[in-house]
């Protein structure tokens, strides 16, 4: 998780707002960049590094899943821990998430979550931690580093949802609820 900032103290509307701004909006426009990188890469490539070509393939089921997932997110979860965050801060109450509690969505979402991760760590085993062969031009060089780039920003997406805010909304419900 990126040291810098110290989440925790965050007010959880920032929390959700620097989610959808940094890594959802991230997932969507650096995620294309990166998945046209590795089909050109694999192109090339595609005597001397096959396993590129499952790369591709698997980091482009990655962006369809994650372009789902931060949608249930940013359609669903989120607006409801607003509406409670919201609440909280004017004294009111809020009726049960329509789905009984806000935990059911949060363990979907962490389930989402964790497919993601072992997705990329078989993108990691393939691209041998994402590093180029010796011999390769800076091309490859580079959409290993997009990749790298990705995943650290995955990792931290996930770190702050599943460390941080998911924590943060159950126990919010626990102060807002009719």
């Amino acid at each position: 998780m990126n040291t810098i900032y110290s989440f925790e103290q965050w007010d959880i509307d920032l929390l959700v707002d620097y989610i959808q701004k940094v890594h959802h909006r991230g997932i969507r426009e650096k995620g294309p960049k990166v998945l046209n990188k590795l089909i050109a890469v694999a192109e090339i490539h595609k005597a001397d590094a096959p396993n590129l070509l499952k790369v591709t393939d698997h980091f482009r089921n990655s962006l369809y899943d994650l372009d789902v997932h931060c949608s249930k997110e940013d359609n669903i979860l989120y607006l409801y821990v607003l509406e409670m965050y919201e609440a909280y801060a004017q004294g009111h109450t809020v009726p049960p998430f329509h789905c009984g509690s806000v935990q059911s969505p949060i363990n979907a979402m962490m389930a989402d979550h964790d497919e993601e991760i072992s997705r990329h760590n078989r993108i990691a085993d393939l691209t041998n931690n994402y590093t180029a062969p010796d011999s390769s031009d800076d091309y490859y060089v580079e959409a290993m580093q997009l990749l790298r780039e990705f995943r650290q920003a995955l990792d931290e997406h996930v770190a702050i949802e599943n460390k941080v805010l998911f924590p943060m909304a159950v126990k919010l419900e626990t102060m807002v609820l009719r």
